[in-house]
């Protein structure tokens, strides 16, 4: 009888975060149908302490190692379990991994249901032959988006292929939080991926906000690539200058939002933005550009900005500080109450069950 779900995700951030909490849940919700779960991640992934929180669970853990050739043994030993019943992937969007595991069930005679989650817009390749070969290395797959953004981006290619969506929830138990006011002068974003967050653009934002209000930070928080963005911001102030402040990644972000003036997401992309709806129910203020995958977040009084432009993000802060201290904390208010309504992760839970049970893919 098969009753194992195989998860590969490529995750290997220092802290388990709102991904980690709901793969968790999710687990545990599996785990009640009598259906085992088993997580891979990249080898690099097992110094973490989060592995143990995972193994306490009673989740089976296994680390995938580099190269090809050891990628490919790894999967012919995991597919002899013919207790399989699909394989989910997250993060990872690789033609070439896609199809060394496709030759490893084929090999072994274990071919099961492949899910396939997308975290991020479908990535058109602009190499008309590797393309091909890429829709070819997701025949037959379930895409699923994290959002109807991404879903449409995977419509938008005409792939032949079952396209669904769950939009993702938040883990609330994870949060902290203990804002007391609205009186802060500092503003939070996140910065890992430099191009994609739009820090570029939050830097010139800033520059000319500082014309009025000389007592504004920006405070990045990077969990990784830090050297990379220390370099950006360089190149393009010539040094890091004392009103930028770069944090290390912590496990209660709840303390970040509270010390927040309101939370900056001037992104070019976005799957489902989590920050946004964490600082949300932090009731810190949130301003965003107004893109696919984060437009659609269903948060009433974030305030949008138009994207790529540091004038437009400039003028929206500069009207949020014109705010009172009473309209502030309404506005923060009216966020929680949202991201509660429609962003508790039992609801997410019982979706990605559901949309299991609809493929038969727990029988």
């Amino acid at each position: 009888m098969r009753n194992t779900a195989l998860f590969y995700m490529n995750y290997t951030a220092p802290y388990p975060g709102n991904f980690l909490a709901s793969m968790m849940t999710l687990a545990k919700s599996l785990e009640a149908k009598n259906i085992k779960s088993h997580f891979i991640f990249p080898e690099s992934a097992g110094k973490s302490s989060w592995v143990l929180t995972l193994t306490d669970a009673g989740i089976t853990v296994s680390f995938i190692p580099e190269g090809s050739g050891a990628k490919f043994r790894f999967f012919r030993e995991i597919f002899k379990d013919k207790k399989i019943l699909f394989l989910h992937l997250h993060f990872t969007d690789s033609m070439a991994e896609r199809l060394l595991i496709k030759l490893a069930m084929l090999l072994d005679h274990n071919k099961r249901p492949i899910v396939v989650h997308y975290h991020n817009h479908y990535s058109y390749h602009a190499n008309a032959v590797k393309q091909l070969v890429k829709k070819a290395s997701m025949h037959g797959d379930y895409l699923l988006g994290c959002s109807a953004g991404v879903a449409e981006s995977l419509k938008d290619e005409n792939l032949r292929n079952d396209i669904a969506f769950i939009e993702n929830a938040i883990a609330f138990d994870r949060l902290d939080s203990s804002r007391s006011g609205y009186g802060q002068r500092n503003f939070l974003q996140f910065g890992f991926d430099y191009e994609r967050k739009g820090v570029d653009i939050s830097l010139e934002a800033f520059e000319l906000l500082r014309k009025k209000y000389d007592d504004l930070t920006l405070s990045i928080s990077l969990s990784s690539n830090r050297k990379y963005v220390e370099d950006k911001i360089t190149e393009k102030l010539g040094k890091i200058p004392a009103w930028i402040k770069l944090l290390e990644p912590v496990e209660n972000i709840s303390a970040y939002y509270d010390e927040a003036a309101a939370f900056l997401s001037p992104s070019r992309e976005e799957g489902f933005c989590y920050s946004a709806v964490e600082a949300a129910w932090c009731k810190c203020p949130v301003i965003a550009s107004d893109i696919s995958g984060q437009n659609g977040i269903n948060i009433r009084g974030i305030i949008w900005c138009k994207s790529e432009s540091p004038s437009d993000l400039a003028d929206k802060i500069d009207e949020f500080l014109r705010l009172t201290e009473e309209e502030k904390s309404r506005l923060g208010s009216r966020l929680r109450k949202s991201a509660i309504k429609y962003y508790d992760l039992s609801r997410w839970v019982g979706q990605m069950i559901a949309y299991y049970e609809e493929r038969k893919l727990l029988t």
